[in-house]
C-alpha cells in the first residue's frame, strides 16, 4: 500500500525536475536524449498510479461498496485533471516569464 503513496510523491519530484530544466536550461538533458527517457518514466509512473489505484479498490473493498468507490475515484480523477490543467496555466506563465516569452494567458502569481 505504501507504494501507492510513493508514486505521487515521485510525480511531484518529476514536476520540480522538469520545472528546473525548463527554467535554467540544463542542456545536458536536451542534447543526449535523456529527457525523453525521463518523459517515458513519467508516463509509466502515471499509468501505474492509475492502474494500481483501481486494482486496490477492486481487491480491498467488498462488492457492495466497490461500484460506488470506483465511480467516486473516477470523478476524483477527472477533478484532479482539471486542477492539474489550471495549475499548469500558472506554471506555464511563470516559465514564460523566466524565459522572457510573451503570450501567457494568465500572469505568474510569484
Amino acid at each position: 500500500m505504501w507504494v501507492l503513496w510513493l508514486m505521487p510523491l515521485l510525480q511531484c519530484a518529476n514536476l520540480v525536475f522538469f520545472y528546473f530544466v525548463a527554467t535554467y536550461h540544463y542542456y545536458f538533458w536536451y542534447n543526449n536524449g535523456l529527457l525523453l527517457m525521463v518523459c517515458f518514466y513519467v508516463g509509466l509512473l502515471g499509468g501505474s498510479v492509475y492502474v494500481n489505484g483501481y486494482m486496490r479498490i477492486n481487491k480491498d473493498l467488498p462488492l457492495a461498496k466497490r461500484e460506488f468507490a470506483l465511480s467516486t475515484v473516477s470523478v476524483a480523477d477527472s477533478l484532479g485533471i482539471v486542477f492539474a490543467d489550471l495549475s499548469g496555466l500558472f506554471i506555464q506563465s511563470c516559465l514564460y516569464e523566466s524565459n522572457e516569452i510573451s503570450g501567457s494567458v494568465v500572469s505568474c502569481p510569484i
